[in-house]
């Protein structure tokens, strides 16, 4: 489906006419000439028409593209589910595919996602970083090192790459991260985005034994899950932070608040969720009734 069929597809399905559509925007004669794709507005003029519409960007390349997600969206998301699920398999049919895909488009993009795939592959074997992992990650390293701002791509990319850095790598990228998070707070991705980057480095310090700044960054975790209402990222912030009360020798409840959460994810069966906060507990020698 071409520009203008999109934009005259979503009109008809809003219940819109040409005229309610314009008003205001520009002239009629010019969106019926949009919609047979003589004429195509200024950018300004586009995002108009989108928000009387009530779409987003997304939703309409959604649309043009045949009710078909952009298969750039579609790699993200399969590497996540991949990774969540320790699929190596299928991560190394997607990092194969993100090489073809960078090789034909020369998207930067289709080369960082086969990196993390190949660091991920490698992260997997023994959970632990290794030469391999760090040697993938250190292209993705410096293509943050050299960006004078980070936009959302930038994040995120920070974010898939926090437990392959140092401790001091980690801390100076996330004052870069942190710095930019509030200028993206409407975004809808947002909201994800940086509860993850604060749990993640919660994990990536209690890692590294810095328990203080582990229990820092997981407090802001839990509140950032509470606000946006992302239980199971909640669940692994206050595992985060009672690990790390623990072995701050902080008086309170962690043991509980660890018993509770092991047993939410027990019972949601996150298996591989569940194996990963029990070696955590071994490797910290946390001894909790489960």
């Amino acid at each position: 489906m071409n520009f203008g069929e999109t934009i005259k597809k979503i009109r008809k399905d809003k219940n819109f006419t040409q005229k309610e559509l314009s008003e205001g925007i520009l002239t009629r004669s010019h969106l019926s000439q949009i919609e047979t794709n003589n004429y195509y507005p200024s950018y300004d003029k586009f995002f108009l028409l989108l928000n009387r519409l009530n779409i987003v960007f997304e939703e309409f390349l959604f649309v043009q593209n045949d009710q078909q997600m952009l298969f750039s969206q579609q790699i993200r998301s399969k590497i996540s589910e991949a990774a969540n699920l320790n699929d190596t398999k299928q991560l190394e049919n997607l990092a194969t595919i993100a090489q073809d895909l960078h090789a034909e488009t020369d998207n930067i993009m289709y080369y960082h996602y086969m990196l993390i795939c190949k660091a991920l592959i490698s992260y997997s074997i023994n959970h632990k970083v290794n030469d391999d992992m760090i040697t993938y990650v250190t292209p993705i390293k410096e293509y943050l090192f050299g960006m004078d701002n980070w936009y959302l791509y930038e994040l995120k990319l920070f974010n898939n790459i926090i437990y392959a850095l140092t401790i001091d790598e980690a801390l100076l990228f996330s004052r870069t991260s942190l710095k930019r998070l509030g200028n993206f707070q409407y975004f809808l991705e947002f909201q994800h985005i940086e509860q993850n980057i604060y749990t993640n480095l919660s994990t990536f310090c209690l890692e590294y034994r810095d328990f203080k700044a582990a229990k820092n960054f997981a407090e802001i975790a839990i509140e950032k899950a509470k606000q946006h209402t992302l239980v199971y990222q909640k669940v692994c912030s206050e595992l985060n932070h009672a690990i790390a009360c623990i072995n701050l020798g902080e008086d309170g409840h962690p043991y509980e608040v660890i018993k509770k959460n092991m047993l939410i994810i027990k019972y949601l069966e996150f298996d591989n969720l569940h194996e990963h906060f029990l070696n955590f507990l071994k490797k910290f020698k946390i001894e909790v009734d489960l």
